[in-house]
């Protein structure tokens, strides 16, 4: 991990009304999007606990969508990626899931695309800092994480 810089701590410059949520959000996108090879088909995301709960509000399915389409957390596109995937015929469906063994700040991804199929876990920790996890498809085909 790299060192921490006082705007890290203050709070990153962002689009959008949460560093957890919003900027979390896109920065777990963004994570998958660095690993990501070939066109996007579908995007497949499952919001857990808080995000899932403040999904709407806070902008967090925006975000995790516009990072996942490369958009920083300042890119004011950001806000428009839902509309991106719909225009450039990208399917995207998201599902909201209690499970308090999951961090409160959690998303399942997966991303199919011309190249296969690209899965991660993502935790929003907090002040736009994230921990992000990639994932086999051997563990996506038993269980969602």
């Amino acid at each position: 991990m790299e060192p921490l810089s006082v705007f890290d701590i203050i709070g990153p410059v962002m689009v959008g009304p949460s560093s957890s949520h919003t900027a979390g959000a896109a920065k777990i996108g963004l994570e998958l999007y660095r690993r990501l090879r070939g066109r996007i088909k579908k995007i497949s995301v499952v919001l857990y606990n808080s995000f899932g709960d403040t999904g709407e509000g806070h902008g967090t399915k925006t975000a995790i969508i516009g990072g996942i389409l490369g958009k920083g957390i300042d890119d004011p596109g950001l806000k428009r990626s839902l509309e991106v995937c719909s225009a450039s015929g990208i399917k995207v469906a998201f599902e909201t899931a209690h499970d308090l063994a999951r961090h409160p700040n959690s998303a399942f991804i997966a991303v199919e695309t011309s190249e296969g199929l690209f899965c991660g876990f993502g935790e929003s920790l907090g002040g736009g800092l994230v921990s992000f996890k990639e994932m086999p498809f051997e563990v996506v085909r038993v269980g969602r994480g």
